[in-house]
C-alpha cells in the first residue's frame, strides 16, 4: 500500500449513508487511502459557524440554504489539511466550492452525485451547474439524473459515468440471513398483523415533502377502508422531537392512523431490530414526493429491500423503473393514493404472486448491484484521474 490519499467529504452520516465505503473500497484497489470527513461535524468545531447555521433557519429560502453553503463552505476550507491529496471526493455539490478554492489545480475533483437540486421544468439550477462545472469527474448514482443532465445541459458535463449505489451483500447478509422475524413482532405485539414497512428519511423543501410520505399515508387511509389487520411502520423518517418527527405525527392524526401506525427513529442499518422489521414485513413500500430531485434519485433504500427479498410496492419513477420491473415489484404508475393503496393490497393478498416478485428482485440485486460488482467499476472511473 502506497502512502497516496484521498479525501472524501459528505455532508451525510457516513456510516447510514454508505457512499464513501464503496469509495474507500474502490481507491483501495488502487493503492490509495481514504480519509473520510463528514462536512457538519467540521461546521460543529466552531461556535460561529454552529451558530450561523441555527440561525440560517430563520431565514426565507433560498437565503437560508445558501447562508448554510456558505457556512460549510468555511468550515471546509478553515479546517481540511491541505497537504497534498492524490484526489477529492465530494458528495454532490455542497462543499465543491471549499475544495476547489483548497487545491485549485493541484488535485482532481470528483463530485459523487447522490441527487442534485432539479428544478420543475427538469433543468439544474445555476448554482448546481456552476459547481458540476469544477468537477473533472461526475460519478452518478443514478442513471436517471444522468440521462436527464446530459439532456438538459448537454456542455456541462465534462467526463461524467454511473455507478449504483447498490449494496454491500455480504454485510447486508451477514446480520439478515440470521434475523429472527418474531422479535420485532414480540417487541411491538404484532403477533397476528400484516406489516407495511417504510425505511428512510423524510424532508421537507419548502413546504413540499420529497420522500412521498403523505401519498403513503394517504394510501394507507384508502387502505384501512378493505381491511384493518396491518401495521404501517415508518422507521428513520426522523429523531424523535424534531421538527420533522412532528411533522409526521401531525400528519398521522389527520389522517386518523395513530391506531394503524408505529414511528420509530433512525437506527444503525445493521441494528438486529431493523434487521427484524425488514424480516418480518408483508411489503416493503416506496413512495415518492414531488420534488424531482428525489423523483430521479436512486435511493439506497431499494437495494436495502431488493437484498430483504420481501416484496416491494414502489411508485414508478424514471430511476426505479431502470432497476425493477413489474416482475420483481408492485408498480402503482401515478403518484395515486388509490392505485397505490390497491398494489399495497395485492402484495399482501397475493402471497405467492409476492414471494415469486421478491426472488426476482433478490436475483437482481445480486446479479446487478452487489458491491462487489460496483467495486471495480468505480476504481476503473478514478484510476485516471489519480495516474494523471
Amino acid at each position: 500500500m502506497s502512502d497516496k490519499h484521498a479525501i472524501y467529504l459528505t455532508s451525510f452520516p457516513p456510516l447510514r449513508y454508505r457512499r464513501p465505503l464503496l469509495a474507500s473500497q474502490a481507491l483501495k484497489l488502487l493503492g490509495v487511502k481514504t480519509k473520510i470527513y463528514l462536512g457538519w461535524d467540521l461546521v460543529n468545531k466552531y461556535k460561529t459557524l454552529k451558530a450561523a447555521t441555527s440561525l440560517s433557519n430563520l431565514l426565507p429560502p433560498p437565503i437560508n440554504w445558501l447562508c448554510k453553503d456558505t457556512v460549510y463552505d468555511a468550515a471546509i476550507y478553515t479546517t481540511l489539511p491541505k497537504n497534498h491529496a492524490a484526489l477529492c471526493i465530494n458528495m454532490n455539490t455542497i462543499g465543491v466550492l471549499a475544495l476547489k478554492a483548497l487545491f485549485r489545480e493541484k488535485v482532481p475533483l470528483i463530485i459523487d452525485c447522490q441527487d442534485v437540486t432539479i428544478q420543475d421544468d427538469g433543468s439544474i439550477p445555476f448554482y448546481d451547474q456552476r459547481m458540476i462545472e469544477l468537477a473533472d469527474l461526475v460519478i452518478f448514482a443514478s442513471r436517471a439524473i444522468k440521462t436527464l443532465a446530459e439532456k438538459n445541459h448537454p456542455k456541462l458535463l465534462k467526463r461524467a459515468t454511473y455507478v449504483p449505489f447498490g449494496i454491500e451483500l455480504q454485510q447486508f447478509d451477514k446480520h439478515y440471513m440470521g434475523a429472527d422475524p418474531q422479535l420485532f413482532r414480540s417487541l411491538y405485539g404484532l403477533k397476528e398483523n400484516r406489516i407495511i414497512t417504510y425505511s428512510g428519511a423524510a424532508y421537507l423543501w419548502g413546504r413540499r415533502e420529497g420522500q412521498g410520505l403523505e401519498l403513503l399515508l394517504d394510501s394507507v387511509q384508502a387502505l384501512a377502508k378493505s381491511t384493518s389487520s396491518f401495521k404501517l411502520i415508518i422507521q428513520g423518517a426522523a429523531a424523535p422531537s424534531t421538527p420533522m418527527w412532528k411533522w409526521v405525527e401531525v400528519q398521522v392524526r389527520k389522517r386518523g392512523l395513530e391506531n394503524h401506525t408505529i414511528l420509530l427513529p433512525p437506527m444503525a442499518p445493521y441494528e438486529p431490530v431493523r434487521m427484524s422489521l425488514f424480516k418480518a414485513s408483508n411489503a416493503l413500500v416506496l413512495p415518492i414526493g414531488d420534488i424531482l430531485g428525489t423523483y430521479y434519485a436512486e435511493q439506497q433504500k431499494l437495494f436495502e429491500y431488493m437484498a430483504a427479498q420481501r416484496p416491494i410496492v414502489m411508485v414508478a419513477t424514471p430511476a426505479r423503473l431502470n432497476v425493477l420491473d413489474p416482475d420483481s415489484a408492485f408498480i402503482a404508475r401515478r403518484r395515486d393514493p388509490e392505485e397505490f393503496a390497491l398494489e399495497i393490497l395485492r402484495a399482501l393478498n397475493e402471497k405467492e404472486d409476492a414471494e415469486t416478485k421478491a426472488q426476482r428482485a433478490r436475483r437482481i440485486v445480486e446479479q446487478y448491484y452487489d458491491w462487489q460488482k460496483l467495486i471495480p467499476k468505480y476504481a476503473k472511473a478514478v484510476a485516471p484521474l489519480i495516474d494523471q
